[in-house]
């Protein structure tokens, strides 16, 4: 029994970050109580449907348990004692197949399903799981004995405390989702160095960057440039802050290097030491963040071409089509004159154009123009 414990145990904290969460453990839980099948839900929502429905059952059942599982909800859920959506916290059902209704009874009968147990999870913020443990006529006696029950009761605490530990990932992944399309969003790349100065992980951003230059590259897991110059500030911006991150010193304010220029392609890096996390040492841990910009490309949002850039700008100004063009074009760094030209109408009408563009702005002149445009850059991409 302790040895059984212990082993459930593992698979319930191994289950937290799983591929398929406690796959394992559904399996360990069938195999010692010597059942058909056991099944873990999670988010269980009897009107979405969009549950995680992992499975475990003897080699070579056939039976589709997601569909049974459809059928069951569609049809049987609605009268089930132990649904979900009534059973408390850390309650546990028992179900016979002779004490169901006779459609019940005989879906049982055909799945061959004589016990059935369940328990009800939940974590203090909200998330809930239920456990389900099938046992079939292939015993002479399918109860669930005193010592089953006992086991389930002794592991209910540790799959809360794992259910909690799975939310908790779950929100952070959540999380780390939003921040990744932020910093996708303003087209700023991200690579990720451990303490020897290896890539360890790079962001859409970046990864498209590297494709697009000649001058960048990825070499035995090491950023290579074509500039032998900017790979020797490279190295020593990277060397420094990983140093001073081994210090925890915090007065870093990052070393800036600079690849390509504006006749070609210019593309900026700026090198941060990564916060120190004082439980986290290993080849994998980020020591280091090189920020990457394709400062040339990340001008295209300016561009008077650009369809979304123009209905963005004239929602946040109240500016027409043609104000809104103009505006991008004087933005962009064109005189009066060479908008007018670019937009195929007078000098006079450009010009009639500005002065309601800066009264909707509330500025007085190209200059703030630019400015104001630039600020807005993250909404107009």
């Amino acid at each position: 029994m302790n040895d059984t414990f212990s082993d459930l145990l593992g698979l319930i904290y191994e289950g937290v970050s799983a591929e398929v969460p406690w796959q394992g453990f559904a399996e360990g839980l069938r195999v010692a109580l010597d059942a058909r099948n056991a099944f873990i839900t999670l988010h269980h929502d009897h009107e979405s449907g969009n549950d995680v429905f992992v499975g475990a059952g003897e080699p070579g059942d056939e039976v589709d348990w997601l569909a049974v599982e459809s059928t069951y909800r569609a049809e049987f859920m609605k009268d089930d004692p132990f649904r979900p959506c009534s059973m408390e916290p850390g309650q546990l059902g028992l179900m016979e197949s002779s004490e169901a209704d006779a459609r019940k009874r005989t879906l049982f009968e055909h799945l061959q399903i004589a016990r059935t147990l369940r328990i009800c999870i939940a974590e203090p913020g909200g998330l809930r799981c239920w456990v389900d443990v099938i046992r079939n006529f292939a015993r002479p006696d399918p109860s669930f004995t005193p010592a089953d029950l006992a086991l389930i009761r002794a592991l209910q605490p540790h799959l809360a405390r794992a259910l909690g530990l799975y939310a908790q990932l779950k929100r952070q992944e959540a999380e780390k989702a939003i921040y990744e399309s932020i910093v996708d969003h303003f087209a700023l790349g991200c690579i990720l160095l451990n303490e020897n100065a290896e890539v360890i992980h790079i962001n859409r951003v970046a990864s498209s960057v590297i494709e697009r230059s000649p001058d960048i590259r990825l070499s035995n897991k090491h950023l290579a440039l074509a500039d032998r110059s900017a790979q020797l500030l490279l190295n020593e911006a990277v060397t420094k802050v990983i140093a001073a991150r081994s210090r925890a010193d915090t007065g870093v304010s990052g070393e800036l290097v600079r690849l390509g220029g504006l006749q070609h392609r210019l593309i900026g890096m700026l090198v941060y030491p990564t916060p120190v996390q004082h439980y986290y040492r290993s080849g994998q841990a980020p020591c280091a963040v090189i920020y990457v910009s394709d400062l040339t490309a990340n001008l295209e949002a300016l561009r008077p071409t650009h369809t979304q850039s123009l209905a963005r700008l004239g929602q946040l100004f109240g500016l027409t089509r043609q104000e809104a063009a103009l505006a991008l074009f004087l933005a962009y760094g064109n005189t009066i004159t060479e908008a007018a030209q670019q937009m195929g109408i007078a000098e006079t009408a450009a010009r009639n154009y500005s002065k309601k563009i800066y009264a909707k702005m509330d500025i007085a002149s190209q200059a703030d123009l630019i400015r104001l445009v630039l600020r807005c850059v993250s909404f107009l991409r």
